[in-house]
């Protein structure tokens, strides 16, 4: 068949007119649908259709003109270019760039038309007819397929004669330009959107501290910058919710069946090893399109109101953390290469967000284990050494009643080894106590400013007698005040601690030295002796309950191995720090630093506020 010559043809439109209107519409779609117009007004059709073809391989009809009906049953439906080549084959060449389908070569092939005109045909031999079809191949200027266009139902009824055949030629050229320049454009303005999107993404990312924070937190620049409808992070092997753990920041619990747990987290592994992107949509051929688990996904996403998903795998170096699932709506256009590509970059970066989440995650989940162990242990051991006291308390009160009993010489010595017994348990009880309390993390620091000079002469008064007895020299270099924040008690225990043991473990005839300055916002507190020294092994326990050195010279001394621990503990709880130098046979120094008192600190104490 050969279109008919008619002299009535219709006078050439404005091509640039229209094709500069399209290119002034703000969108791909609107775009496209003012070209898809220009078609009816050029040729005199009542219906014409532009479909592009997508980076899924399908062409997607993205603009339809002329009738409603057609427009609402067409508009984002898909087809496989195999069956745009099926066309092809079943065409007549009109021209270099139409192609005419005769009504008879698709009789019986009604359903694949998509959509078909119920008129009643003219009584003419050139009369156009229900399944006729003319269309045209859109390619860019490198020949590459670009798209298609369509034209249906001629408004004279009639088949088009050859001035509107040039007229329509002429306009198929020019829309094929301008559909690939549009394409191009579109391709660019996604590819600022998403490097926009996950500029912003990354940024946000990397404050936050939990999973579900994550999820929150990315969410708005996802849905816009993907132009996702809903999204959830399924996490594998996430500590503290179990095997993978789904976050979303729907309304509604995620709800994701068992086996589609599995298909996720295996899909998610080989996705990270080739890293790629899956998709999950009819509309989008994929590697597990041919996986019987595709289907039934499809389906189930489907119950969610989710026509097509992309899986993005997290991976951080050659883990993989989870997957990112970003959802469309029905009606939703598919995924483009573009959004892939930046999906993929973004899983990276997600990966090892949702790393470093799951280690501080288990980091605050291990610290609080550590402090209740610690809080337990605390009460474990401030409970035994009440109870310990208790009967202690009962035989050093008997002791005292037989102290002046009339017995015979062996009685004495044995009630003497009980009272030593009986005063080194009370001792060990103490400091039992005192450790205890150092270490509760529920006791709260109540700090006052404390002198450590005072302090400090305090405590030499108490070692004067014992230093003085084995020739020991007390030397103290401090300014004549240095403020601590503090409490007294911890402060003297502190300070009497460090320089009893100074004098305990000093050789007769040494020196002891205490030493106390201000640097900043510190007061620092060394304490150095020229005694038996620690040796390096030693040093890395000195702070470990119930401690003891392994110099057989220093275990002759008495002592419960609590005294540095508990030391420790109270600076740490001051917020202080301490430290220990030491060289076996040369001495030991000892350094806390603790904070200075504020000035306001200083005047609230001395007005009597708090």
């Amino acid at each position: 068949m050969t279109p008919r010559d008619n002299s009535e043809g219709r006078s050439e439109p404005d091509f640039y007119r229209i094709l500069i209107g399209a290119w002034a519409a703000t969108d791909l779609e609107a775009s496209l649908k003012v070209i898809a117009q220009g078609v009816c007004d050029v040729a005199g059709f009542g219906v014409s259709g532009l479909s592009v073809l997508r980076d899924s391989g399908q062409l997607e009809m993205v603009a339809v003109a002329g009738d409603p009906a057609a427009e609402k049953l067409l508009l984002g439906t898909f087809r496989p270019v195999s069956e745009l080549e099926k066309d092809v084959a079943d065409s007549i060449p009109w021209g270099n760039s139409l192609r005419f389908v005769p009504h008879e070569a698709v009789v019986g092939r009604e359903d694949d038309l998509g959509w078909v005109a119920d008129f009643e045909p003219l009584d003419h031999p050139d009369a156009w007819l229900p399944l006729n079809l003319l269309f045209a191949l859109l390619h860019d200027v490198e020949g590459n397929l670009v798209g298609s266009m369509s034209v249906d139902l001629p408004v004279d009824g009639m088949l088009p004669n050859a001035e509107r055949l040039r007229l329509l030629s002429r306009y198929v050229n020019q829309a094929a330009q301008a559909v690939a320049a549009l394409l191009e454009r579109d391709r660019a303005a996604d590819h600022v959107r998403l490097a926009r999107a996950s500029r912003t993404i990354v940024q946000r990312a990397s404050g936050v501290f939990s999973l579900d924070q994550l999820i929150e937190t990315i969410q708005p620049s996802i849905a816009e910058g993907f132009r996702a409808q809903g999204m959830w992070l399924q996490a594998f092997d996430n500590f503290g919710r179990g095997r993978d753990a789904i976050y979303s920041t729907d309304d509604r619990e995620i709800d994701l069946p068992d086996w589609l747990r599995e298909v996720a987290h295996d899909t998610a592994e080989i996705a990270c090893e080739r890293n790629e992107i899956v998709f999950i949509s009819e509309n989008r051929p994929d590697q597990v399109r041919h996986q019987p688990s595709h289907d039934q996904a499809v389906v189930f996403l489907s119950t969610i109101n989710v026509e097509t998903a992309m899986l993005v795998p997290l991976s951080a170096g050659d883990e993989c953390m989870g997957m990112l699932v970003l959802c469309r709506n029905p009606g939703s256009p598919e995924w483009n290469n573009a959004e892939a590509q930046w999906a993929a970059d973004l899983g990276r970066d997600l990966g090892r967000a949702v790393f470093n989440v799951r280690t501080a995650e288990r980091d605050q989940q291990l610290l609080a284990e550590l402090r209740a162990l610690d809080s337990y242990k605390s009460q474990l051991i401030s409970t035994v050494s009440h109870e310990f006291k208790n009967p202690l308390t009962g035989i050093l009160g008997h002791l005292e009643l037989l102290e002046d009993a009339d017995v015979d010489a062996e009685v004495r010595r044995s009630l003497d080894v009980i009272s030593r017994s009986a005063g080194k348990l009370e001792s060990l009880a103490q400091d039992m106590l005192a450790l205890a309390r150092a270490g509760d993390p529920h006791r709260r620091v109540v700090a006052l400013p404390i002198d450590l000079v005072a302090v400090i002469d305090e405590v030499i008064d108490l070692n004067s007698l014992e230093a003085a007895r084995r020739g020991l020299r007390l030397e103290v270099d401090a300014p004549p005040k240095a403020l601590v924040s503090a409490e007294a008690a911890d402060l003297e225990r502190i300070c009497g601690n460090l320089v009893s043991n100074a004098v305990k473990y000093s050789r007769d005839g040494g020196a002891v030295a205490i030493s106390a300055r201000v640097e900043d916002s510190n007061v620092i507190l060394r304490v150095r002796d020229e005694g038996l020294g620690i040796s390096e092994k030693d040093q890395e326990q000195v702070f470990t309950e119930f401690f003891r050195s392994s110099n057989p010279e220093a275990l002759r001394m008495p002592g419960t191995g609590l005294g540095l621990a508990i030391v420790q503990r109270t600076v740490r709880r001051h917020g202080g720090t301490i430290a220990v130098a030491s060289e076996l046979g040369k001495g030991t120094t000892f350094t806390v630093t603790l904070p200075a008192a504020t000035a306001r600190a200083t005047r609230d104490s001395a007005s009597g506020t708090s």
